[in-house]
C-alpha cells in the first residue's frame, strides 16, 4: 500500500482522539461484502477506549468516518494482486508519532468475531 494512505487515516483519526492520548490503534477488517473498522486509544493507563466508547463521540460521526476511510482502503486494495491483497489491517500509533502497520491475508470470513477477540488480546497490550 501506498505509504501515504497511513497518514491519510491517521488525519482523519486523530480529530476523534482524547487529549491526552499515548497510544492509538486501528483496525479494518475485511470480509466478503463487508468491512469492519473500529480503533482504540490509550492514555497511559495501559486501558484501551474502544472508539465507540470515547465520550463525545457520536456513532454517525464514527460510520460518516469509517465510511471514508473505506473509499481509501477500497482504492488502494482493488490496485493489489489477490495474493497481495490483505484482509486485516492494523496501524499502531504513538502520540511521539511512531507507526507501525501489520497485515493479514486469510479468510476470517467464517467467523470474524472469534478473531477480532484474539486480536484484540494481541494488539490491545
Amino acid at each position: 500500500m501506498e505509504e501515504k494512505i497511513f497518514q491519510t487515516i491517521f488525519d482523519k483519526v486523530v480529530d476523534f482522539l482524547p487529549a491526552g492520548w499515548i497510544n492509538m490503534v486501528f483496525f479494518a477488517g475485511y470480509t466478503t461484502g463487508s468491512y469492519t473498522m473500529k480503533f482504540y486509544s490509550e492514555s497511559g493507563d495501559k486501558k484501551f477506549i474502544d472508539c465507540f466508547n470515547m465520550p463525545g463521540v457520536s456513532k454517525a460521526s464514527l460510520i460518516k468516518l469509517f465510511m471514508e476511510i473505506d473509499n481509501d482502503l477500497s482504492a488502494q486494495r482493488k490496485e493489489l494482486t489477490p495474493d497481495k491483497t490483505w484482509t486485516v489491517f492494523t496501524m499502531r500509533v504513538d502520540s511521539n508519532g511512531h507507526m507501525k502497520t501489520y497485515y493479514d491475508y486469510d479468510d476470517h470470513s467464517e467467523d470474524m468475531v472469534a478473531f477480532e477477540k484474539d486480536w484484540e488480546a494481541k494488539y490491545l497490550v
